[in-house]
């Protein structure tokens, strides 16, 4: 699964982000100074705001404007920072810690650091859930590192910082303040800036990248272009090339689903603007991504084991990009218990045995006899 072009590519995206694992990063608003910040923040404010201004090399701290950047040692802030957390955990995701050492597998509950970095195998995916609520959930086949996240809760001036090398993520963001793009998300070619919720972002082999936007809003720039991309639409650029004009997605199909015990069945109206079709399938009780799988006809099956399930079907434009979503609860019944064998029928009954005719002679004979006596 590794080679050295990507240990190579993961040193140079780890040592970018590393540097930040230790400090608070807060970015400064209107009417901030250095006295308001420490009393909302430190555990002893009195003395904070000349350590904080000789820490962050200030000589004269009134020079502070907003949008600055200031850095705050966590050890001294009253509300200690939440780590984000691996959970739904599925095959192969290995972390590649900021802080050197050997890739390891992740484990459900495990945290996430600064600037570690995530890569999932062909059938791997994890959820990363952070403190404001957002979850990130990286599908199979990708590379994801986690620049700098939100720590703590109801803080303003935090922001997240994603790098997608690769693969495809599922986004459902929790903004502090609809009007502000704390959600940030880069590839090797745009970077997506999130006002909205709920929302895909992918890089392929060719290193080209595809936004679908569910909910809300999401700011996709590239090549001095910026595209607002709303609910219900989708864009796309090539690696040197601006993203498009925001396309509607395709709509949701009309799924029809047949389950029993041997398995599932999906059917659903073909699509005149589609070129294929995209189904995932979860298991209900935790949100695991079970396997994902394309198809060009508008039916789909597959044998599943007993228990409850979510299908999740979409269907994919021209270009790749995939419509609006359809989920579909699915249950597999136990399979029904054997037949009682039937009885064995009873045994016939023996059949009297024939008389013989012999035996009438010698009965008349004998009587004869006894006469003449």
């Amino acid at each position: 699964m590794k080679g050295w072009l990507w240990t190579a590519l993961l040193l140079g995206l780890l040592s970018s982000a590393v540097g930040a694992q230790e400090d608070w990063q807060y970015s400064l608003r209107p009417g901030d100074s250095l006295w308001k910040i420490c009393d909302r923040f430190a555990q002893q404010p009195d003395a904070c705001w000349r350590e904080l201004a000789s820490y962050n090399g200030l000589a004269n701290p009134h020079s502070l404007s907003p949008g600055d950047t200031l850095s705050v040692p966590i050890e001294w802030l009253k509300e200690k920072p939440i780590e984000a957390t691996a959970r739904s955990v599925v095959g192969e995701v290995l972390l590649y810690p900021a802080a050197g050492g050997a890739p390891r597998q992740v484990t459900d509950g495990q945290s996430v650091a600064f600037g570690d970095a995530l890569e999932t195998g062909m059938d791997g995916s994890v959820r990363v859930h952070f403190a404001d609520q957002s979850v990130v959930q990286i599908r199979p086949s990708s590379l994801l590192v986690i620049n700098q996240y939100r720590r703590f809760l109801g803080q303003k001036g935090e922001r997240t910082e994603l790098h997608l090398e690769r693969g495809s993520i599922r986004n459902a963001i929790t903004p502090m303040n609809p009007d502000e793009a704390t959600f940030e998300v880069y590839t090797p070619g745009v970077v997506a800036a999130v006002r909205g919720t709920e929302y895909y972002l992918s890089v392929d082999g060719a290193e080209t990248t595809r936004n679908e936007v569910l909910h809300g809003q999401v700011d996709v720039s590239g090549r001095e272009t910026t595209r607002e991309v709303m609910q219900g639409y989708a864009t796309m650029a090539a690696v040197d090339e601006p993203p498009i004009e925001p396309v509607a997605l395709l709509p949701a199909p009309a799924v029809e689903i047949i389950a029993s015990h041997a398995g599932v069945e999906a059917v659903w109206p073909a699509q005149a603007d589609a070129a294929s079709y995209w189904v995932e399938w979860y298991q209900l009780s935790e949100e695991t991504l079970l396997g994902q799988q394309p198809v060009t006809a508008s039916r789909w099956e597959h044998v599943l084991p007993e228990g409850e399930y979510r299908l999740l079907v979409r269907a994919v434009d021209a270009n790749g990009l995939r419509g609006e979503e359809t989920w579909k609860t699915v249950r597999i019944e136990p399979a029904p218990p054997p037949p009682e064998p039937e009885p064995a029928p009873p045994p016939p009954e023996p059949e009297p045995e024939p008389k013989k005719s012999w035996d009438l002679w010698v009965f008349l004979g004998g009587v004869a006899l006894m006469l003449a006596l």
